[in-house]
């Protein structure tokens, strides 16, 4: 199980696995200490209900697909489909459905963008609200200012 997320300072992805110690986490790329607090029920039922870079308790979940390589199936599909006579875009359909169904979904914070892979589904956390993304990213706005 683990936790990908943005350093506060260099802006640069980093990967915290749970187990390791929290306390004594270095950014991998800027070497500055990044503080973060792991819950109990993350750390015991892995099972996440604060975010351990933000602490905050908004999350969203949707499935763990690079969407770059969902565009390109797309693009190919579409391409191909004029020697094909459109059954490339059948088959580009097809793929894409059986990626949705065979892929496993990741928990995203939506103050920070953490991406938590591997923990046990919370049944509170449903797919992305664009009422909470708007409220978030105004709150977030309003602080900066």
């Amino acid at each position: 199980m683990r936790v990908n997320f943005l350093c506060p300072l260099c802006s640069r992805e980093n990967v915290y696995v749970t187990g390791e110690d929290p306390q004594d986490f270095t950014c991998e790329h800027c070497q500055s200490s990044v503080r973060l607090e792991v819950s109990e029920s993350v750390q015991q039922r892995s099972v996440v209900d604060r975010c351990v870079l933000c602490c905050k308790d908004l999350f969203f979940v949707q499935k763990d697909f690079n969407r770059k390589l969902g565009c390109a199936i797309v693009l190919l599909g579409a391409v191909a489909s004029v020697y094909t006579y459109g059954a490339s875009l059948l088959l580009a359909a097809a793929v894409d459905w059986f990626l949705y169904y065979r892929l496993p979904e990741v928990t995203i914070c939506y103050f920070c963008n953490s991406v938590y892979r591997g923990y046990t589904p919370n049944p509170k956390h449903k797919g992305y609200d664009l009422n909470i993304g708007e409220l978030v990213e105004s709150a977030i706005r309003d602080q900066k200012a």
